[in-house]
């Protein structure tokens, strides 16, 4: 097996110690937590793993709930509903539907892989009643519940005042522990620390960073040479140079470089693995490209240039990269924000996607690695 996975795999985990601890600790105390991080991270991964180690200790029960492609409160019930009935009736999916849903008008049809798909009828009066019915359901299991929902922001956008909703039915529990995480920082941020929303002051809040370059160095060196290849230094360096410790393109490139070498691999190997990994995202990186406005396009470019901007409408940055006026900078940033092409860090702002900025370095700056 190729040690380097971009799925998770407990064999195959690196490091987050501190935040496993962290996160045990608020398990134990009964803290709800919030997770927030830019995306590619490795926050999914770091709950499994949370999850893998206590259902081992056969204290707790897991949910994990994936909310990315929810619009509405029904959606997000269907998704729960679907975890809980996975999780408790896997063998009786009938049973548990009339036990977990009883009284909801429901179906039930076979998708192409034979495995059973939940169609709810909710109407505006009974989705709370079925929220509360089903974290009733969780809230009577004889075992602590770990209940998490990852992407959590997108529940801002549901037509409902899901916050209003969710934190009226999550308030009075007490088997039942929540994780809420997400890569939408100012969302989250607004959700959680602002006074007006119905989530404020509710959680502990992990904020997940790059794992150490030391660690991250000893983990690639340590899985090349347990399964009997080797990598020099400089190879795992130019490695970490080029994803900046990002977990999920480090595990991307490392995944290639480690099944494109048989023995040992050079900085040089590493090189050109990299290249021709690159080469393979082209089309669909200059069609991204392609489809934005002229001002947003010499905007993003510039900022790949830079590597970070801190004041992007400063006249130094403008007249530099030749760009249009202030205002029109300011609009390209918004819209290049909101479409989550660009993200503003601490020290600036940045170009998200990873591989896309070394495309637009490679082929449209001057400093191409």
């Amino acid at each position: 097996m190729n040690p380097f996975t971009v799925r998770y795999s407990s064999e195959h985990f690196c490091d987050r110690e501190a935040e496993i601890k962290k996160l045990k600790a608020n398990v134990t105390n009964e803290l709800n937590t919030l997770i927030h991080s830019p995306r590619r991270l490795g926050k999914t991964a770091l709950i499994y793993h949370l999850f893998h180690k206590l259902e081992r200790g056969k204290k707790h029960e897991t949910i994990f709930v994936d909310l990315f492609a929810t619009t509405k409160m029904e959606d997000l019930i269907k998704e729960l509903s679907e975890k809980i009935l996975e999780k408790y009736h896997k063998k009786s999916f009938i049973e548990g539907v009339k036990s977990v849903l009883k009284g909801i008008s429901t179906t039930i049809s076979i998708s192409q892989d034979g495995t059973p798909e939940l169609s709810l009828q909710l109407t505006e009066t009974n989705t709370v009643k079925t929220l509360n019915h089903l974290l009733k359901y969780l809230e009577n299991r004889k075992k602590k519940v770990i209940l998490a929902f990852d992407e959590f922001q997108e529940v801002v956008n549901y037509p409902e005042k899901a916050e209003a909703i969710l934190r009226t039915a999550i308030q009075p529990l007490s088997n039942v522990i929540f994780l809420f995480s997400g890569s939408t920082n100012h969302l989250l941020q607004d959700m959680f620390l602002s006074p007006k929303r119905p989530f404020y002051q509710s959680t502990e809040v992990l904020v997940l960073g790059k794992i150490e370059r030391k660690i991250y160095f000893h983990f690639i060196k340590t899985n090349f040479e347990k399964y009997s290849k080797n990598i020099e230094t400089d190879a795992i360096d130019y490695i970490l140079d080029f994803t900046e410790c990002y977990t999920y393109y480090t595990q991307v490139i490392t995944n290639q470089v480690y099944y494109q070498t048989n023995k040992t691999i050079t900085a040089g190997e590493a090189r050109q693995i990299i290249n021709e990994y690159l080469e393979t995202k082209k089309t669909d990186y200059q069609n991204l490209l392609n489809l934005l406005p002229e001002n947003q396009k010499k905007l993003i470019i510039s900022v790949a240039n830079e590597e970070v901007v801190s004041k992007p409408t400063s006249m130094e940055f403008i007249m530099k990269h030749k760009l249009p006026s202030i205002s029109s900078v300011a609009q390209a940033i918004k819209a290049l924000a909101k479409k989550e092409i660009l993200y503003k860090s601490p020290n600036g702002y940045t170009v998200y996607d990873l591989f896309f900025k070394r495309f637009l370095q490679r082929y449209y700056a001057n400093n191409g690695r």
